[in-house]
């Protein structure tokens, strides 16, 4: 990695290494199980992140799939569909952008082609195959680890026999597939040890949490960061062992050093982490004075050209939102949503202002009607600024089906074809079956 000094690249270079010693050696093993802690994900995330690029280091070609599972029919060919489509996105962005020729070598039209008309006994048959013909024509005599991560599991043990059926066809030699679980669940125990000659458990074993004490620790000891990264740390701690008085025994002193440093956005930054975690104990008044005194400064810091506090004011926003919400202070809670996400139009990050606009206008829906109509349009114009890119991992496709469906409903049938053909023109014809994704 670019710093093996770090000790979170020190992680994913023991993830790595892992890896290498105790799966890379065993062409045999058909399924692979990460055996992790929840905590942990990130770093796997990142491994994975970094084995996508020409910077990883197994010797395997890991490909993450996130597939959501609905049954054990279909997913073969979910798989086939996503792999394609996915090729094909890759594809056109790095001839753009590398003028690459690795994608002229494959093709999965014939395969999306096939899997409109498949079943799935033919499913499964048709997935290896064309790992298979992928490995072959791309990789040479690369293995090809295909990693399962599937956005959403409707039936585990629909999971556990659509595995068992994958293991009991004829997988090619250079393919092995990869999934996750966790310590605390350990879904898939029984399973592998059913299936013991074709399948390996790798046990990680990472120390997370001293990895980020180091962190915390590296600098100048008496560097005003380097203190409210330490106070961080240990406020989070306080949080997550339900100890209040220790989190307002650091958020006190994270105060003090931030506001001794005389750096505006540094004082803003410990107001609002304090006032973050003290939503675990729904402690209001100390909440709503802290973000209070803490928009005041990210004010200030703006005026005086702090790049560190312009960002601030719009999470501020956010967060007094939040607070106003969950005091049931709706006609507040909309203003502020309203307020950041305004302010994220002008800071010329759209991105930021969707979801602000979008429970800006669900909680008008139910307390500020007449002005919902105003919130949804604002949050659906929005969103047409954006990119397909940043649209799909967005709630995009939320705000536009509740905007349309709300013209149709007002029988406007001219407004909603116009309004769906601008989104089609940003996500494609069948872009509702986004939608149907993200309520898997």
């Amino acid at each position: 990695m670019a710093s093996e000094h770090n000790p979170i690249a020190r992680l994913i270079s023991q993830i790595q290494q892992q890896w290498k010693k105790e799966a890379s050696p065993f062409p045999q093993i058909k399924l692979f199980r990460w055996l992790i802690h929840p905590q942990d994900a990130r770093l796997f995330e990142g491994f994975l992140k970094l084995e996508a690029t020409p910077h990883g280091k197994v010797p395997e070609a890991m490909i993450t799939l996130l597939t959501p599972f609905v049954n054990e029919l279909d997913y073969s060919i979910d798989l086939i569909k996503d792999w394609s489509k996915r090729y094909i996105e890759d594809s056109k962005k790095y001839s753009i952008e590398k003028n690459s020729t690795v994608f002229s070598k494959w093709s999965p039209a014939k395969y999306q082609q096939l899997s409109k008309a498949l079943t799935y006994d033919t499913g499964d048959e048709l997935l290896l195959y064309m790992l298979n013909d992928f490995q072959q024509s791309v990789l040479g005599e690369t293995r090809l680890a295909l990693i399962l991560l599937p956005h959403s599991i409707k039936d585990m043990e629909g999971f556990k026999r659509w595995m068992k059926t994958i293991l009991k066809k004829n997988i090619p030699p250079a393919i092995c597939f990869t999934i996750f679980d966790h310590y605390e669940a350990n879904q898939f125990d029984i399973f592998f040890a059913e299936n013991f000659d074709k399948t390996k458990t790798l046990y990680a074993k990472l120390d997370l949490d001293g990895a980020i004490h180091k962190i915390t620790k590296q600098g100048n000891p008496n560097d005003p960061e380097v203190k409210l990264r330490e106070c961080i740390l240990e406020m989070g701690k306080a949080a997550q062992f339900k100890n209040e008085s220790k989190l307002h025994q650091w958020g006190t002193k994270a105060l003090e050093v931030t506001q001794k440093s005389g750096n505006k956005g540094l004082f803003a930054s410990a107001c609002i982490i304090y006032a973050g975690m003290l939503f675990n104990f729904k402690d209001f008044q100390k909440i709503d004075e802290l973000l209070i005194k803490g928009l005041q400064i990210a004010h200030k810091g703006a005026h005086l050209n702090d790049p560190a506090c312009p960002p601030l004011v719009i999470q501020f926003h956010g967060f007094i939102a939040a607070s106003n919400h969950q005091q049931k202070k709706h006609l507040a809670s909309i203003t502020a949503y309203e307020k950041q996400g305004d302010l994220s139009c002008e800071a010329q990050i759209p991105g930021m202002a969707l979801t602000p606009y979008y429970q800006a206008y669900k909680l008008s829906e139910r307390f500020e009607t007449d002005r919902y109509q105003e919130l949804i349009e604002k949050a659906f114009n929005t969103g047409l600024r954006l990119s397909k890119e940043e649209l799909v991992y967005s709630n995009f496709v939320n705000i536009a089906n509740d905007f349309i469906s709300g013209l149709e409903q007002q029988t406007k049938w001219g407004e909603a074809q116009t309004a769906d053909q601008k989104v089609k023109a940003l996500l494609g014809e069948d872009w509702k079956l986004l939608l149907e994704k993200k309520e898997l």
